[in-house]
């Protein structure tokens, strides 16, 4: 029985041998860069627009509903000349009646209230008119575009040459706002119903 046993193992052992002899290895890395400036940015009237209450008799019954544009102004501060990135996130996903446009919430969590749009409008970095771009990845396909969707990166570059964010420290740029309320006969409106469109801008390192 002992003799058995060990036949047994040598042979698994010999079975098995070609396969351990063709492991291979892979490895890991960690990367990144630290930056000696950081920026910080910051709109007006805390971000915040304001529409008040509005009747639903106002509201367009068949076609949706276009409220008042209103400007909004973004402005970066950096510690030095530094090439960034704002990130636009939707914190109202898949409430939005636009797929290219940020969500205004639901009512009763079934039915989307509309969207808004943000547009980028006129761009000063350091002093000189510059163009907002915008990436879908935050590192290729740069262009100068007047919509900020969501997902995408904004930045600003030389207006020569949108395909490049460019170095800066202070800019300032207008963010126009144009919220739509869907069409009324489409939604439940017995009881008020809160407006509620909320974008985070984050910032990225480029």
């Amino acid at each position: 029985m002992k003799k058995y046993l060990a036949t047994l193992s040598a042979t698994a052992l010999i079975g098995l041998a070609p396969y351990a002899l063709a492991a291979s290895s892979t490895d890991l890395s960690v990367t990144g860069k630290i930056i000696p400036s950081a920026c910080t940015p910051t709109l007006s009237n805390g971000g915040v627009v304001e529409y008040g209450k509005i009747s639903s008799k106002d509201l367009n019954q068949t076609t949706g509903t276009y409220l008042e544009k209103r400007t909004v102004m973004l402005t970066v501060n950096c510690d030095g000349l530094t090439r960034f990135a704002l990130e636009g996130i939707d914190n109202r996903v898949g409430s939005s009646t636009l797929a290219v446009a940020f969500g205004l919430g639901k009512i009763d969590g079934t039915q989307n209230l509309g969207h808004f749009m943000v547009s980028m409008m006129s761009a000063v970095a350091d002093g000189v008119s510059v163009l907002p771009v915008k990436s879908k990845d935050g590192q290729t396909g740069w262009e100068g575009h007047v919509f900020w969707m969501p997902g995408d990166f904004a930045s600003v570059a030389d207006r020569s040459d949108p395909s490049q964010p460019i170095l800066v420290q202070d800019v300032t740029m207008e963010l126009d706002i144009a919220p739509f309320i869907a069409r009324a006969d489409g939604l439940d409106l017995t009881n008020e119903v809160q407006i509620d469109g909320s974008a985070t801008l984050e910032m990225n390192y480029l």
